[in-house]
């Protein structure tokens, strides 16, 4: 797959030293909303408030678009190190 320059560069979706918490895409008063990486994939994490938090799997970033499992022109998977224990 072929990425485009936002997908290449997006800061929300390819992991940069192994940090694996919530990176914050809006924080609101009153509501929050995240996308983060964990042992078993991708997941957008939303917070309301008087409502619970919320952790549900996605296939695509949604700030740049990307499909997460798949691979860059180089072949290499932008959550692979993270599935590997790099």
């Amino acid at each position: 797959m072929k990425l485009t320059e936002k997908q290449k560069n997006c800061p929300y979706c390819h992991e940069k030293g192994g940090n694996h918490y919530v990176k914050p895409i809006e924080d609101v008063p009153g509501h929050s909303m995240g996308l983060i990486l964990r042992e078993d994939g991708w997941h957008l994490w939303t917070n309301e408030e008087d409502a619970f938090e919320t952790i549900f799997p996605v296939k695509r970033c949604p700030e740049c678009d990307r499909l997460l499992n798949e691979e860059d022109s180089n072949g290499k998977s932008a959550d692979a190190g993270f599935a590997s224990g790099d």
